[in-house]
């Protein structure tokens, strides 16, 4: 299906949500989504999951129950409507303070009942070759979440560290550890000393949050929960590319050079300055 313009949210962000975004570094937006996008999301989780792309393959635990995917929207046009048709284009642009907004990427992470998989402490930047501080992410699940079913916990205010953390994926993968990075404090044996936020979510619900927030998340220990999320990632005109060691690698052909803005076909801009 062909969009000439994002679809607006089911209501627009309120400066109290905005302002606890940059001051917490995380929020739960309620209700941003209507029932008929939450429905074309989980149409296109599915269809990764049965098609998944061959970087897919290799991020996925699927004996543990983990479906990992990324830049679905490059070889599924379900997910292709989500980043020109959706309102999350719209609801990057009332955070990012920028006229124009850029898809950087998305992201898939599903958790079967009983996958014992956790996603480690780790804040987003350090794993990706850009810079720039007009970055955002929204996270979207498609299933009711809870703490039980791997909800998503943020170290409150953590964006705001001077802490650079090494890069943890959920399988531990050292390609994108960076030596010169610190490591990341053992949070859960120390939690009485961090502010942790956390939600419940509900389908039209979403997390908005800035890529140097720490989180992390349990596996899902419910017995009967999916959960079917994904992670849309959006920039605004002051993001360039910035390749460096240790980050992740970009589709080929994707036609940057150091210090260029993030654009091009790989990055489209959905949203233009007017």
């Amino acid at each position: 299906m062909a969009f000439d313009q994002p679809e607006e949210p089911e209501r627009n962000l309120s400066d109290s949500e905005v302002a606890a975004l940059r001051e917490d570094g995380a929020i739960r937006a309620p209700k941003v989504l209507s029932d008929a996008w939450v429905d074309r999301i989980a149409t296109a989780i599915d269809h990764t999951q049965k098609a998944p792309s061959k970087l897919g393959e290799v991020l996925s635990l699927t004996d543990r129950g983990f479906t990992a995917d990324l830049f679905m929207w490059l070889q599924n046009d379900y997910f292709k409507d989500v980043v020109f048709g959706s309102p999350l284009a719209r609801l990057a642009q009332q955070v990012l303070d920028s006229p124009s907004v850029t898809h950087w990427y998305d992201q898939l992470f599903l958790k079967e009942p009983g996958s014992d998989v956790p996603t480690p402490w780790h804040h987003d930047l350090t794993f990706w070759p850009i810079i720039g501080e007009q970055i955002v992410s929204i996270w979207i699940p498609v299933d009711t979440v809870t703490s039980e079913s791997s909800g998503l916990e943020f170290i409150r205010a953590s964006h705001r560290w001077s802490n650079r953390f090494k890069a943890i994926t959920p399988d531990y993968n050292s390609y994108m550890v960076n030596p010169d990075l610190e490591d990341m404090p053992d949070i859960d044996s120390n939690r009485e000393q961090y502010e942790v936020l956390s939600w419940d979510l509900e389908p039209g619900d979403v997390l908005i949050f800035h890529p140097l927030t720490v989180h992390g998340s349990r596996g899902n220990s419910s017995r009967s929960k999916r959960r079917r999320a994904f992670a849309s990632r959006w920039v605004g005109e002051d993001v360039v590319y910035d390749p460096k060691p240790h980050t992740m690698p970009l589709p080929p052909d994707h036609g940057l050079d150091p210090g260029d803005k993030l654009g091009g076909p790989m990055f489209p801009t959905v949203l233009q300055a007017t």
